[in-house]
């Protein structure tokens, strides 16, 4: 399990490797609300995200997945599963 902070209007780290089967959790520690968006097709679809709250994503397949936040699009991140 690999843990993805939402802070600052970024994704920290905003760029993680893992391997297929690994589950990555998203924590909105910003006051504002966030979404953890795929760029391309639905693998990543959260609910808006409010303070504290998380979102958690298990990857059965390999690939790269950009994601960024619906409300803040310049915020994006990359999961490379291998």
């Amino acid at each position: 399990t690999y843990d993805i902070e939402i802070s600052g209007f970024a994704f920290q780290p905003a760029q993680l490797a893992i391997n297929v089967g690994d589950t990555v959790i998203w924590t909105n520690k910003d006051s504002a609300s966030h979404t953890v968006t795929s760029d391309s097709g639905s693998e990543l679809n959260s609910p808006s995200l409010s303070r504290n709250q998380m979102y958690s994503h298990t990857f059965n397949q390999a690939g790269t997945f950009e994601y960024y936040c619906k409300p803040h699009s310049y915020m994006e991140g990359k999961i490379i599963v291998g």
